[in-house]
């Protein structure tokens, strides 16, 4: 499971690397098709506009492992240590949740696109493509919530340090 668990934190950090690259890329040839010839590229800001949302989702499961996403502590800090245990341990849950209810949606979805076979307006792909990073990114964020959950039950407690910020 380790070994599954650092190809996966390998694929979002080159994926997430080379999708920016790539948006850099095309929003600056657009630019340029604009300037010199008057006319941008058809699809290039669907394709940056795709790549963006998928960046989003499987960037949301790195920040889990990260521990990047936004929290509200203001209750949890006045807490003890079994307390903001437990307080972990239910928003983990939760949250658990509802991603492994976005993974089994999003996987529907995904069928219900490849039945009907519905294509992008601009570059004419099977919208099931784009739309795909949805329940792949939720799936992969169940998988670090699951990491999470067994990290706080071993007794780490999510802090993080807030650059800026004094404890």
């Amino acid at each position: 499971m380790k070994k599954f668990l650092r190809f996966i934190e390998k694929f979002e950090e080159i994926f997430l690397v080379t999708t920016m690259v790539a948006i850099l890329l095309m929003i600056f040839s657009q630019a340029l098709f604009r300037y010199f010839f008057g006319s941008g590229i058809v699809w290039g800001e669907e394709f940056a506009r795709y790549i963006h949302v998928a960046q989003v989702w499987i960037g949301s499961s790195l920040a889990i492992k990260m521990g990047g996403h936004i929290r509200v502590t203001f209750v949890r800090d006045l807490m003890n240590d079994t307390c903001k245990k437990v307080l972990d341990l239910l928003a983990t849950f939760l949250f658990f949740v509802f991603m492994a209810f976005i993974t089994y949606k999003g996987t529907l979805f995904i069928l219900q696109l490849l039945e009907t076979g519905q294509k992008a307006p601009s570059s004419g792909i099977l919208m099931a493509i784009p739309y795909s990073v949805i329940p792949l990114g939720a799936f992969f964020m169940v998988l670090r919530l699951i990491q999470q959950f067994r990290g706080i039950l071993k007794g780490e407690l999510l802090e993080e340090e807030i650059e800026g910020v004094e404890q």
